[in-house]
């Protein structure tokens, strides 16, 4: 049973995914930490749970961090974290995420 519902539910991601990423909405992030400073860059592909929901999220990811708006003039050179199509979405979700990729894989 459990090898039916993975595969029903990877292949409506593999099939979303392939449907065009046309619909991809890129979101980035300046993330400030104690140890490093970089861009935090969200691909959604066909999911876009939005922007403030993944701001939420990267800052959930990073706990001990600050999260703010991308400056292009500021962070244009610093170095980026991507997470990127429906995967890294559904692992951004704090708990549920990680559960989910480990029932499925992401």
């Amino acid at each position: 049973m459990r090898s039916i519902i993975q595969a029903t539910v990877l292949s409506g991601l593999a099939v979303g995914a392939a449907a065009t990423d046309a619909q991809a909405t890129t979101y980035l992030f300046h993330v400030s930490c104690p140890d490093k400073i970089f861009v935090a860059q969200w691909d959604t592909g066909t999911i876009d749970p939005g922007r403030e929901y993944l701001r939420v999220t990267t800052g959930t990811k990073f706990a001990n961090c600050t999260v703010g708006d991308y400056n292009a003039a500021r962070d244009g050179n610093l170095p980026r974290e991507r997470y990127s199509h429906e995967g890294a979405v559904i692992q951004g979700v704090p708990l549920v995420g990680t559960i989910v990729c480990g029932i499925f894989g992401c």
